[in-house]
């Protein structure tokens, strides 16, 4: 039972930084932004946090500077989506220097590369009362902070938020833009505004794994999880009912490799099975789009044969008008009977 419960517990734990890179590529594909950018949101969040946290003592403050920091990466997003820069080329030069910078600043402030622990604590785990007691629940729940629960709290409150009038014009802004703006809704608003809180969701995912879960950094603490949550927000179909299972999905995968490292299985093996999670997820996505567009494609061809064949093949006894009283007593016209009476003779 404890093992069981050690790895949910572990699997909980590991699936909030992806949650959270999830609803926010969610959220900026709702929107008709395609938002690579999300892996070094969750690396400088990271990174940013840890100094925050470190330097005042409070790890708010690094939750909230992680944020900041978020936010300003999906700022530059929304100012080069508006002026019309190519969003991937940008997002992928974004991952490419936050992975070198904060290599550059831990080697110039810190004296190394590897791992940076300033012996800040982590944030304390939440008591729940009357749930602690619990025999099953009480242990599962022991090491959660609040983070996990803000972060399901979030899915939640963006699935209400869909619901509402303001929800459906965020979705109308991404769906139909032309229309969108007919009626009078500011597209770069609505997408400024929505890239701003994916970046600050992306960054407190990042500061998750270095204040709220570790308390210290690493170099590439992110570990792919922006991607991942990516890939999660594609496997969920951008649809915020199924963005916490497709999340947990790869959150669980991460913690049975761990767990898979103490009955001395290869860590190469071990190392493969959230990318193979994602690699997997990636297929069925591609699966499913092309069966849509394949099943697209027979509807319109099979609508097509029937009315052809028609043309081709006349009935040879029509239904008489008297037979049927819908039809009015006159003689049926058909597309092959081009000629006159007085021509047939």
């Amino acid at each position: 039972m404890s093992t069981l419960v050690d790895f949910l517990n572990s699997g909980i734990r590991l699936t909030v930084p992806i949650l959270l890179a999830a609803i926010a590529s969610m959220l900026s594909a709702r929107v008709g932004v395609l938002n690579l950018a999300i892996e070094s949101m969750v690396l400088s969040g990271a990174f940013v946090g840890i100094l925050a946290a470190s330097a005042t003592g409070n790890n708010l403050i690094g939750v909230l500077a992680a944020a900041a920091t978020g936010a300003t990466i999906g700022a530059i997003m929304a100012v080069a989506n508006r002026v019309g820069v190519d969003l991937v080329v940008l997002a992928i030069g974004l991952n490419i220097l936050v992975l070198q910078l904060t290599v550059f600043l831990m080697r110039s402030y810190f004296g190394g590369v590897g791992t940076y622990a300033p012996g800040i604590e982590r944030i304390p785990p939440i008591t729940i009362p009357f749930l602690s007691d619990l025999p099953f629940l009480g242990p599962l729940l022991a090491r959660l902070n609040w983070l996990v629960y803000l972060s399901i709290l979030v899915a939640v409150l963006v699935a209400v938020y869909f619901r509402t009038r303001s929800g459906r014009h965020l979705l109308a802004v991404g769906e139909a833009p032309g229309a969108a703006a007919s009626a009078g809704l500011s597209i770069a608003r609505y997408q400024t505004l929505t890239l701003l809180a994916a970046g600050a969701l992306a960054g407190i995912g990042g500061a998750y794994l270095s204040v709220g879960d570790l308390g210290l950094f690493t170099r590439n603490m992110s570990g792919d999880r922006g991607w991942i949550g990516i890939t999660a927000a594609l496997l969920a179909l951008n649809r915020p009912a199924f963005i916490v299972p497709a999340a947990a999905v790869f959150g669980f995968a991460s913690a049975a490799s761990i767990r898979l490292q103490a009955f001395d299985v290869p860590g190469s093996v071990t190392q493969f099975i959230p990318q193979g999670a994602a690699f997997v997820a990636l297929v069925l996505v591609g699966l499913r789009a092309k069966s849509r567009t394949s099943f697209a494609r027979l509807w319109r061809s099979s609508s097509r044969i029937p009315l052809r064949w028609l043309r081709q093949h006349p009935s040879p006894n029509p239904t008489p008008a008297a037979e049927n009283p819908h039809t009015p007593a006159t003689r049926p016209h058909h597309p092959l009977h081009h000629r006159s009476d007085s021509q047939s003779l």
